[in-house]
């Protein structure tokens, strides 16, 4: 009974398709990073309706050593919403709807008013429905808006790319990634490569690393770490003598199977820390196994902003890793 029902935005988009050849342009899409526009009745953000799609979104994000939550989401009314273009072209929208003249379903809404942008629609006819249909559908919507953030970011990298990270990972390891200007070759070995952006307020850092694929044992959780450390151990030196990176064993590294582009892969999220020193920050890692060239591949980010906001800045490496193209 309760399912994605796309009928009408595949009509939708049929007819914007044909306006947009002859506005030659659509706006680009708004919104802060991770934020997710609510667009309802006030009654419901202060109901448990608003309650349960406030601790889902805006849960606290795991893997940062302080607490921000996964998105922000502010909320308006479906009044000011239909008379304020600028709302109209947010990235991320939920536009909530439920009354007894509603059957429980969820229509998509692809670049409406702008690009990128996804507009979600769920309609029920009560609270209980409500509760049914969110359950069955929240990860999947999560899902997109995760997917709607890293593309608006690589479309802002693009625009400004280190091209010559592009070419070095091509020769190295077969493989492209699109980095943003900033960023730079730190260290690069035969199967591995450090780059980093170094500012006055935070550093941010990836580690790519390949070797021959025996046997799927190699994507263990215990397997990753252990590579993990003896990688940062070896090139990810601190700032005083002896200290080095290692990932921070207080709390456990939070470790799951994805499909990462078509390609079976782990990804895991966890803190990092100096040992012999007083640094640390988060870190997201995922090993895959390129089936083609038989070889597993790592990527690993990292990012170190001490008192300052994390999420997006991770937000941003995460993007660059599905960036990921092979040759």
């Amino acid at each position: 009974m309760f399912k994605i029902n796309k009928s009408i935005a595949v009509i939708f988009l049929l007819a914007l398709i044909l306006s947009c050849t002859k506005q030659n342009h659509i706006n680009s899409s708004g919104g802060k990073c991770c934020e997710i526009l609510l667009v309802t009745d006030k009654y419901l953000v202060e109901s448990p309706v608003g309650d349960s799609l406030k601790a889902f979104f805006m849960q606290e994000q795991s893997e940062l050593n302080q607490t921000e939550p996964i998105f922000t989401m502010p909320f308006i009314s479906h009044a000011v919403f239909d008379e304020t273009p600028m709302f109209q072209t947010y990235r991320n929208i939920i536009l909530l709807i439920i009354n007894d003249s509603c059957k429980g379903k969820i229509e998509i809404l692809k670049d409406y008013k702008a690009k990128p942008q996804t507009i979600f629609i769920l309609k029920a006819p009560n609270n209980e429905a409500f509760f049914h249909l969110f359950m069955q559908n929240k990860e999947i919507i999560k899902a997109r808006f995760d997917e709607m953030e890293r593309i608006r970011i690589n479309q802002a990298f693009k625009e400004n790319e280190a091209k010559e990270i592009r070419v070095a990972l091509l020769k190295n390891f077969k493989f492209s990634m699109c980095f943003p200007m900033g960023f730079f070759i730190a260290k690069k070995t035969s199967d591995f490569a450090w780059i980093r952006l170094e500012t006055k307020e935070y550093s941010q850092g990836l580690l790519i690393y390949s070797c021959p694929y025996f046997d799927k044992k190699q994507l263990t959780p215990q397997h990753i770490i252990f590579l993990r450390d003896s990688l940062t151990r070896q090139y990810i030196p601190g700032p005083t003598d002896s200290s080095y990176m290692i990932t921070e064993n207080k709390i456990t590294p939070i470790c799951r199977e994805i499909n990462f582009k078509g390609l079976y892969a782990m990804e895991t999220r966890g803190l990092w820390k100096l040992e012999g020193d007083f640094m640390g920050g988060p870190f997201i890692n995922y090993t895959f196994i390129d089936e083609k060239n038989m070889r597993i591949i790592m990527l690993d980010a990292y990012l170190y902003s001490p008192k300052k906001p994390k999420r997006d800045l991770l937000k941003q490496l995460e993007a660059i890793i599905y960036t990921y193209h092979a040759k």
